[in-house]
């Protein structure tokens, strides 16, 4: 049977959520999920967050510490090239039902639910499907267009938030990097809060 790593529940200090795609060897040494650089992207993530000018995004973000909040993957099976030819969780795998109701029991209390990469966009949108046919309301909202936190996702990111582009070698990448995930996140909060 495939090893599993199960979710994080949070402290409870927001009413976010974050989705990532599956586990990988990272957080299968470390024993929880978002380990490694993807996790501390997501610190990185917080903490911009915490920066901001608007008030109601430093509330929704209270934290740096990714494990204050509620952490889910779209599949919660182990995936990792030495360990399965395989960083991702298939899609019969993400779309089961039994893995939809998972889903659906970890995100039940949460107002926002922020998806990041393809299989968390694409199980976020099946999970608010089963939300919509069993009527529940309030239901979280999703927010599915963010790049996954990972550096291959991130180095794809070839401008700042001022457009100027972001150099080979350039040590603050990174950060200018996530500053323009927070940017994207940022305005789609501010349309909905």
């Amino acid at each position: 049977m495939a090893e599993k790593i199960l979710y994080n529940k949070g402290k409870n200090i927001s009413p976010v959520a974050f989705m990532f795609a599956c586990p990988g060897q990272k957080e299968q040494a470390a024993g929880k999920v978002v380990a490694g650089a993807t996790g501390k992207n997501l610190n990185l993530l917080l903490s911009v967050l915490a920066e901001s000018e608007n008030e109601k995004i430093r509330e929704l973000f209270p934290s740096a510490d990714r494990y204050d909040y509620l952490i889910t993957n779209s599949s919660d099976t182990i995936h990792y090239p030495a360990l399965d030819k395989t960083s991702l969780p298939s899609k019969s795998e993400y779309s089961d039902d039994a893995n939809l109701n998972r889903l659906y029991r970890e995100l039940d209390h949460t107002k926002y639910v922020i998806a990041f990469g393809a299989q968390a966009k694409e199980a976020s949108k099946l999970v608010e499907y089963k939300y919509k046919l069993r009527e529940v309301t309030p239901r979280p909202t999703f927010i599915t267009s963010l790049p996954h936190l990972s550096l291959l996702a991130l180095n794809q990111i070839s401008e700042d938030v001022d457009g100027a582009r972001i150099e080979r070698g350039d040590k603050e990448a990174t950060l200018k990097r996530i500053r323009v995930v927070a940017k994207m996140l940022t305005e789609y909060l501010e349309e909905i809060i």
